[in-house]
């Protein structure tokens, strides 16, 4: 009996000998595969660049942690397979310390570009041909030649793509759809590099490792999701020097501008030289508007008979600034004006920016400026973190101007309540006369998470446009008439 079952067993196996197993089930047992598909895929994520929903920053994320897990499997296979996976290590250590230059003002500074992606480009091509020559390796022990050669083909691809960035046709269709082409059948020829190693019948020589793919991508992508909030965090949290704060006692400069109707939360927090400065002034007029950073929408609906008209109205919501300007003119057409603002609810501790537009005197001046709030049931002030009276460049489709504007930036401590501050500056409208017409206008920008890359100043994105249509940018915008002006035109 039992010699009839070694029989059958072994007529068994000569038959399944014969058997060919479908094609979709060699592809899950080709050992090759999946390292090879890894760093394929990891170079096409971290060659592409998406800029919207931060993929491109997700991407090669992705991207590098796919090229240590391909070249990690594959580093017990020849020396050369040693050295890219060493290689890849750097490369994952090397896109860390890109996300905390881009998450922080390191960002900001003057790199020079071409050295930086000289060092890159250089790295790239390193990791192509070690790939390369590891390849050759396995194919050299398998008694086999490799049929294409398309890590040569990527290499060249990649310093293609350098250069044509440096040069004048960097934005070119006619050169962009040449390499989009090279880059698609470049891609296609690595996939079957995999396919073409399994023919070899060369054997995978499996690497011990102590974490398996999935937890070390997790790991790694929950790392760098970290550097890149705790840096956001960090530098968007700008820090001031609070001093404590008393209100001053009313003296007779200060009653005088009480008189002529300076309001008495923006006159609180001037110091008493400043409103001796302004105690000569012949007339003091203020406005005063709330900003609504989150504004509820209210329809009315009014019925004429069949006929319904819908109109729309807001109210204010949980973030709103109380902005008050005051014009303070003075003898010889020279004209002091008072930004103030003060919070009603939110908290601003992101890297808030204002910005204020108006004359573009070259005289233009910021007399004084501060920050106020209470922590504690104690009053504080503080300095701006960043203020600056300075003439810019506009470029916008009307054409190129330079107006003279203040910007800054400012953040408040964690906790605080009844957070405010002001800008007084001062310019001399040039006119042949006393009668005049002069503004002003002052932006503010509320950002509600630290979570900004690249990181930019808020001040400078007032420059670039953003948020021009999005309640987080609010204004204010005023005029004065001279008091001459008024007289005269009664």
């Amino acid at each position: 009996m039992r010699g009839n079952n070694i029989d059958f067993e072994q007529e068994m196996i000569e038959q399944l000998s014969y058997v060919v197993p479908p094609e979709d089930e060699i592809q899950k047992t080709n050992p090759w595969s999946k390292p090879i598909g890894n760093i394929i895929w990891g170079f096409i994520l971290t060659t592409l660049h998406l800029n919207f929903l931060y993929l491109q920053y997700i991407l090669p994320t992705i991207g590098v942690t796919l090229i240590f897990l391909g070249f990690r499997s594959l580093r017990k296979e020849n020396k050369y397979f040693r050295i890219a996976w060493m290689l890849s290590v750097l490369k994952l250590l090397l896109h860390l310390w890109d996300l905390v230059l881009v998450s922080t003002p390191f960002s900001l500074e003057n790199f020079s570009e071409f050295a930086i992606g000289l060092v890159m480009f250089s790295f790239q091509i390193a990791m192509f041909l070690t790939f390369r020559t590891a390849l050759k390796e396995v194919y050299k022990k398998a008694g086999r030649t490799m049929e294409a050669d398309p890590l040569l083909g990527a290499s060249w691809w990649t310093a293609a793509a350098f250069f044509v960035a440096l040069s004048p046709f960097s934005n070119s269709w006619i050169v962009f759809i040449p390499m989009i082409i090279c880059y698609i059948l470049i891609v296609r020829s690595l996939f079957r590099v995999g396919e073409q190693l399994d023919d070899t019948g060369y054997l995978l020589i499996n690497a011990p490792i102590k974490i398996s793919n999935r937890i070390f991508g997790r790991m790694y992508f929950f790392i760098a999701l970290t550097i890149v909030i705790m840096c956001s965090i960090y530098y968007n949290h700008l820090k001031i020097e609070p001093l404590e704060y008393s209100v001053p006692e009313i003296t007779e400069a200060r009653q005088h501008l009480l008189d002529m109707g300076f309001p008495a939360e923006a006159l609180k927090y001037l110091s008493n030289e400043d409103a001796s400065m302004l105690s000569g002034a012949i007339n003091v007029e203020s406005s005063t508007k709330l900003l609504m950073f989150d504004p509820k929408r209210i329809e009315h609906q009014v019925s004429y008979g069949s006929y319904t008209q819908i109109s729309h109205t807001y109210e204010p919501g949980k973030k709103n600034i109380e902005a008050t300007t005051v014009y303070i003119e003075m003898p010889e057409n020279v004209v002091y004006v008072l930004q103030h603002f003060s919070w009603k609810g939110g908290k601003p501790v992101w890297q808030d920016g204002i910005m204020i537009s108006g004359e573009n005197e070259a005289d233009k001046q910021v007399i004084s400026s501060s920050l106020f709030y209470t922590k504690g049931g104690k009053e504080y002030i503080a300095d701006f973190p960043r203020l600056i009276c300075d003439r810019v460049t506009v470029s916008t489709m009307f054409g190129t101007s330079y107006p003279m504007l203040i910007t800054g930036a400012l953040s408040y401590p964690f906790g605080s309540e009844e957070q405010g501050g002001y800008v007084l500056y001062s310019y001399r409208v040039e006119t042949d006369s006393d009668i005049f017409l002069t503004h002003s206008t002052i932006s503010y920008i509320h950002l509600v998470s630290p979570l900004h890359i690249p990181y930019r100043r808020t001040e400078d994105l007032f420059l670039s446009g953003a948020y021009t249509f999005e309640d987080r940018l609010q204004q204010h915008y005023t005029t004065y008439e001279s008091l001459t002006s008024r007289e005269t035109n009664r």
